[in-house]
């Protein structure tokens, strides 16, 4: 399955996914039911920044990166109706923010060493082709510049469904290279859209950044909020979460962690 077959399910499914979640606008989320930005400082200071976020959705993260005192905002994503949502939910927030419809897999419309600040959270693992990726994000990055990159952990491709279905026979491989395809359930448990994604291995991660002039700093695999915890917690404090709670979900996220996320810095390739 193609960008453009991602690009279409989102736009089908944009309407049904905005008012099926719940995404904080003052928080940034890694993961569903678990702690984001405010707990966990993976981006840190933001103000005087230029930023963007790649695969931006709805806004959310885009418009907490503006409250947060970014000096230039953009974001951009694949789905056009993705971006009128945000588009709306921006002028709503009263944030300044320059949305782009476009793959991020091709930045060439963005200039050379224009960003200090590159944010992706849960988009990475729809796209064709990881290299393309890194090695633009590294072109758009200016030097000592940093990137944060949130993305499915591998470990839930190969033991997530098993987890779920307390069966070992559902165990995947870790190093299988293929896309899975996966339909979209709504609560009537019918299918809304049909994606494609991959879970990339720990090594491409790192390699691609590595190869990209992109040193790690940091590596933070969040561990998601126990079911006590969250019935004590006020629900609307959590930076994502459906609109009642998963038990079986936050049950699994206690094992294996649902995100990884990758903060790389921009240094200069040594040429010999």
């Amino acid at each position: 399955m193609s960008n453009e077959n991602n690009r279409q399910s989102w736009d089908k499914l944009s309407e049904y996914y905005q008012l099926s979640t719940s995404i904080s606008l003052d928080d940034i989320h890694y993961a569903p039911y678990s702690p984001g930005e405010k707990e966990l400082n993976v981006i840190g200071d933001v103000k005087g920044l230029d930023v963007i976020e790649l695969g931006c959705g709805g806004g959310q993260i885009a418009i907490v990166l503006a409250k947060m005192g970014a000096k230039n905002v953009a974001a951009l994503d694949i789905s056009e109706q993705q971006l009128n949502h945000a588009r709306l939910l921006a002028s709503r927030e009263k944030a300044n923010i320059t949305f782009l419809h476009g793959d991020m897999e091709n930045l060439s419309s963005l200039q050379n060493a224009s960003f200090d600040l590159v944010v992706s959270v849960h988009a990475i693992s729809y796209v064709s082709n990881i290299e393309n990726v890194l090695s633009e994000i590294s072109r758009i990055l200016r030097l000592n510049g940093r990137v944060v990159l949130c993305t499915i952990h591998p470990l839930q491709y190969v033991l997530w469904e098993a987890l779920e279905e307390d069966s070992i026979k559902k165990v995947q491989s870790y190093f299988g290279s293929e896309p899975s395809t996966w339909d979209w359930i709504d609560n009537t448990k019918t299918p809304i859209a049909t994606f494609s994604d991959r879970a990339h291995r720990y090594e491409e991660f790192v390699n691609g950044l590595l190869k990209n002039g992109l040193i790690l700093e940091r590596v933070i695999e969040p561990r998601g909020y126990t079911i006590e915890e969250l019935k004590t917690i006020d629900l609307e404090e959590v930076a994502y979460h459906n609109k009642r709670i998963d038990e079986q979900f936050t049950r699994i996220n206690q094992i294996i962690p649902f995100s990884i996320i990758y903060v790389a810095k921009k240094i200069e390739i040594d040429q010999n």
